[in-house]
């Protein structure tokens, strides 16, 4: 993959990653809506917001829905991380476990979680496009 064709798919990665953003925005104050649904779609927002900087920076990573794996692949490399980054992991569990292993979840703080989405897509927007 050349150099613009990363760029590019790191920028589709940011757009999908604001349209998640959008819906946890729109139905996180929902109480008919499920923590399951919500905390899903911020975790969505946050794995592609991370694989939109590593493909910015044509940093391999192998397909996975644990993003401590992803965080650590860009703290490898980052000196100035935010710490919102830290924070990260704890919507790992929204992905795949609490969404279709049956388990009950926990209460899913829904504005923290749109607050840490919010925090990485600016993140990841001065990474990618440097403003």
């Amino acid at each position: 993959m050349t150099p613009r064709d990363a760029l590019d798919v790191a920028r589709l990665l940011l757009k999908k990653a604001r349209q998640d953003e959008a819906l946890v925005r729109k139905i996180g104050s929902d109480t008919d809506i499920a923590d399951e649904i919500v905390g899903f779609h911020a975790q969505q927002a946050v794995e592609k917001q991370l694989k939109a900087v590593l493909t910015a920076r044509e940093t391999p990573y192998k397909k996975s829905h644990e993003l401590s794996y992803l965080v650590g692949l860009i703290t490898e490399e980052e000196t100035e991380a935010p710490a919102a980054l830290e924070q990260a992991d704890t919507l790992t569990d929204w992905a795949v476990e609490f969404r279709y292993e049956g388990d009950e979840p926990p209460p899913l703080d829904r504005a923290a979680a749109l607050a840490l989405v919010v925090d990485l897509r600016e993140w990841a927007e001065t990474q990618i496009t440097g403003r």
